[in-house]
């Protein structure tokens, strides 16, 4: 990749339903231009995927991370069977058999189960394991792995919002007015309801990416704070230090001694810039550089669930808010399957 496809890379991450005519401004180049090199990214799998998820504060669903050094000698056998765990979203292989795993769970009672099947499929010697805290100023704006600050509100989907997500899914892009077709309503109702949810914190729209695809570097640097420092104040420094584009700063709730930093360059000496902008900061301790060489991204339970929900939406004539609400109206059903009927006292207390 040149700079000018790294640019486009962060405007579409950070807008992934931007118009081709802003994208070109942004990028100094032509329409025509512009959605060709998207459609070269797209078939080298630099961009795999733009899609749309339920957002995971709306849901109060939990990302956490598991890593460590792992004892296999087959990754592409571990991440066939990573991927298979509904929970797993991003497996990166690194030097010295380093593994990362991060998920996203439904709740707190999921992470012992998690945390288990990864040890045990990526054989770790030592796993860590890391609840993501969401630090302001730390992450982008865009959504990494259903990490975000965002503070969605509290309304329920209705059965329309939830058929504008499952008609985004296979491409964040699609027109409105193609959405509105689909679905047999207008444009100005589909825009409607589509930018509320983006506005209220309900979805997210991202772009699941793979920059080494093309050639550039993926570290993960593991920043060592010292006693008492102020995570979220050294990783803005960082941050303000750092002479590119693409990174963030992961940050734990559980290890506050911890930061990740994530970055890609287009080559080594790049990345010694940016380690030896660090030396002189005395709230750091060490800095473990890790270079990722292997990365898969999964479809997880949160992927599935928009279709699940209009289902039970439909079913119950309901709306549902959260994971929560939807696995209640969920085991209302299964006890209807299991007794053979539905009563209209059922629907009513659904939710």
């Amino acid at each position: 990749m040149d700079d000018i496809d790294r640019k486009l890379l962060m405007v579409i991450v950070t807008n992934p339903r931007i118009s081709f005519r802003e994208l070109s401004e942004k990028l100094g180049i032509t329409k025509q231009a512009a959605h060709h090199r998207m459609q070269i990214l797209k078939r080298a799998g630099v961009i795999e995927r733009i899609t749309v998820d339920i957002s995971v504060p709306y849901l109060r669903a939990i990302p956490v991370a598991v890593f460590g050094i792992s004892k296999a000698s087959s990754f592409p056998r571990i991440f066939d069977e990573l991927g298979q765990c509904e929970h797993t979203r991003r497996v990166i292989a690194g030097c010295g058999n380093y593994v990362y795993v991060n998920g996203i769970l439904r709740n707190m009672s999921e992470l012992d189960e998690f945390v288990g099947i990864v040890k045990r499929t990526a054989g770790l010697r030592r796993a860590t394991v890391g609840l993501y805290s969401a630090e302001r100023g730390l992450m982008p704006n865009y959504v990494i792995d259903g990490i975000t600050d965002t503070k969605p509100s509290h309304r329920r989907l209705s059965p329309l919002d939830l058929r504008i997500i499952i008609s985004l899914k296979q491409d964040v892009r699609k027109p409105v007015e193609g959405i509105a077709k689909e679905l047999h309503v207008s444009a100005k109702t589909v825009r409607k309801h589509l930018e509320d949810m983006m506005s209220e914190g309900l979805v997210e729209l991202h772009v699941r990416t793979d920059s080494p695809k093309a050639g550039d570097l993926m570290f993960a640097v593991h920043v060592t704070l010292r006693e008492g420092a102020d995570g979220a104040e050294v990783g803005r420094r960082l941050l303000a230090r750092y002479p590119f584009k693409d990174a963030f700063l992961l940050a734990f709730s559980n290890i506050p001694k911890l930061l990740i930093w994530i970055f890609w360059t287009g080559g080594l000496s790049q990345m010694r810039e940016i380690l030896s902008a660090t030396e002189d900061d005395e709230d750091i301790v060490a800095l473990m550089p890790n270079l990722g060489y292997m990365m898969r991204i999964y479809s997880t339970w949160q992927d599935r669930l928009p279709e699940e929900m209009l289902q039970a939406c439909e079913r119950f004539g309901t709306k549902i808010r959260r994971q929560g609400e939807y696995e209640s109206v969920r085991r209302l059903g299964a006890l209807e399957s299991q007794s053979g009927h539905e009563t209209s006292s059922v629907r009513q207390s659904s939710v």
